[in-house]
Protein backbone atom coordinates (compact mmCIF):
# COMPACT_ATOMS: atom_id res chain seq x y z
CA UNK A 1 0.00 0.00 0.00
CA UNK A 2 2.48 2.29 0.61
CA UNK A 3 4.34 1.97 -2.57
CA UNK A 4 1.15 2.22 -4.08
CA UNK A 5 0.68 5.63 -2.77
CA UNK A 6 3.79 6.61 -3.21
CA UNK A 7 3.85 5.86 -6.93
CA UNK A 8 0.25 8.00 -6.81
CA UNK A 9 1.80 10.88 -5.28
CA UNK A 10 4.43 10.75 -8.27
CA UNK A 11 2.45 10.47 -10.88
CA UNK A 12 -0.04 13.02 -9.46
CA UNK A 13 3.07 14.91 -9.20
CA UNK A 14 4.25 14.03 -13.07
CA UNK A 15 0.74 15.54 -14.34
CA UNK A 16 1.22 18.92 -12.76
CA UNK A 17 4.16 19.21 -14.16
CA UNK A 18 2.84 18.19 -17.63
CA UNK A 19 -0.17 20.72 -17.28
CA UNK A 20 2.11 23.31 -16.10
CA UNK A 21 4.04 23.07 -19.28
CA UNK A 22 0.85 23.03 -21.70
CA UNK A 23 0.09 25.96 -19.96
CA UNK A 24 3.14 27.90 -20.65
CA UNK A 25 3.01 26.41 -24.49
CA UNK A 26 -0.17 28.14 -24.80
CA UNK A 27 0.66 31.37 -23.30
CA UNK A 28 4.09 31.89 -25.27
CA UNK A 29 1.24 31.19 -28.19
CA UNK A 30 -0.70 33.79 -27.45
CA UNK A 31 1.84 36.27 -27.14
Amino acid sequence: QAIERAGSKAGNKGSDVAVAALEMVSLLEVL
